[in-house]
């Protein structure tokens, strides 16, 4: 059996990489990056039991550190990378041994272990931020892009109703707003697949957002590796811009989304306006007081030059209660045949090949509306 508790489970100081960024994302960013929580947000995981997927990752470990300052009940870390793992334990404990029961080894893919972990837990909440998040790589490797995103967020949302979880909510990406990549094509599904788990029981919401500064694998952790060894910076194109929020204002606005919540809406993050990529290394030259040269190397496949957080051709966006997260509606959709669907592509993804598979994700990005289908009420 899992313990219900967070004792002797004490915090220790933020990560490095997450210190670095506040240190000079103001700069870069030309914002602060102030937590302040709402009353209810505060309230929302007061004594409750909490499980966060992907918790090794940048935004899942962040969400796990503000999680924890809320006096949860527990906090459970699932991931399936051990170093990861080890890394966060010792942070949040002083010791790395991976004996604490709040440490979950396992893969999203499972769907049996997730369905066995989440039936032993019994988490009031589940953040789900585990997910493969490479463009690059989920063009060449689709089949793995459908297996994380897509049947990994079905196997996690399908596992917390069932275990009778009150809310759920799935991490997603501005990517996933009129998508041209498989990494947007698979979170978009991956939002509708959330959105039809919804039930009166279990509140479920997806939150849409853009780059991280300073997530592993990021624009700054390469900026940093690239200037330290004096390596020529590489920018794809001059004129491209992206979304950027910092680690603990992505994770802060999450729990704050989670708070308005309801029966499977998509939330979009205020993050400003969007920033030159190009712009932002040269502040970060400036910062470092590097001379590192700027190559440009074109844009890879599936990417944009601008990118968007609604897709305006489906997508109505309304206000909520919280001044820096909108709402986003559109069709429903007949929930029976979308999963069945669902369950098509990824039963594909073990065998059939890149194109066959493509062509079943690209239909699903798009699925038919319920016929004559009003936008679905959502309540903020």
């Amino acid at each position: 059996m899992f313990p219900r508790t967070l004792e002797n489970y004490s915090a220790q100081e933020p990560s490095v990489c997450t210190a670095i960024t506040a240190d000079i994302a103001p700069f870069l960013l030309g914002r602060s990056q102030d937590i302040v929580y709402s009353a209810e947000a505060r309230t929302l995981v007061n004594r409750k039991i909490v499980l966060v997927t992907g918790a090794g990752g940048s935004i899942g470990s962040e969400i796990v550190r503000q999680v924890r300052s809320l006096d949860p009940t527990a906090v459970y870390l699932l991931d399936h990378d051990e170093g990861a793992l080890h890394a966060l334990q010792l942070e949040l404990q002083g010791h790395g041994l991976l004996t604490d029961p709040f440490v979950l080894l396992a893969d999203i893919r499972d769907a049996g272990t997730m369905r066995r972990i989440l039936a032993e837990i019994r988490p009031d909440i589940v953040f789900h931020a585990a997910a493969h998040k490479h463009l690059p790589l989920l063009e060449r490797f689709p089949a793995e892009g459908v297996k994380a995103n897509v049947e990994g967020t079905q196997n996690v949302v399908a596992a917390a109703v069932e275990a009778g979880a009150e809310l759920v909510v799935n991490i997603s990406t501005d990517k996933a707003a009129h998508p041209t990549s498989v990494l947007g094509a698979t979170k978009r599904v991956a939002e509708n697949i959330a959105a039809s788990y919804a039930t009166e029981l279990t509140r479920v919401a997806s939150v849409r957002f853009g780059n991280v500064l300073g997530s592993r694998g990021s624009l700054l952790t390469s900026l940093r590796w690239q200037v330290a060894n004096a390596n020529d910076i590489t920018v794809t194109d001059p004129a491209v811009t992206r979304f950027f929020m910092t680690i603990p204002e992505a994770a802060t606005l999450v729990i704050e989304a989670a708070v308005l919540a309801h029966r499977g809406e998509t939330y979009v993050l205020d993050m400003g306006r969007p920033v030159r990529i190009l712009d932002l290394v040269q502040r970060y030259l400036e910062f470092t007081k590097a001379d590192n040269r700027i190559v440009f190397t074109g844009l890879r496949g599936g990417e944009k030059m601008h990118e968007q957080l609604v897709d305006s051709t489906i997508e109505a966006v309304g206000a909520t209660a919280h001044p820096r997260i909108s709402r986003i509606d559109r069709p429903a959709l007949d929930n029976a045949v979308f999963r069945a669907a669902v369950d098509g592509l990824c039963r594909a993804a073990a065998s059939a090949s890149s194109t066959e598979l493509l062509d079943m994700l690209w239909t699903l990005v798009e699925p038919k509306p319920v016929p004559d289908s009003a936008l679905v009420e959502f309540v903020a």
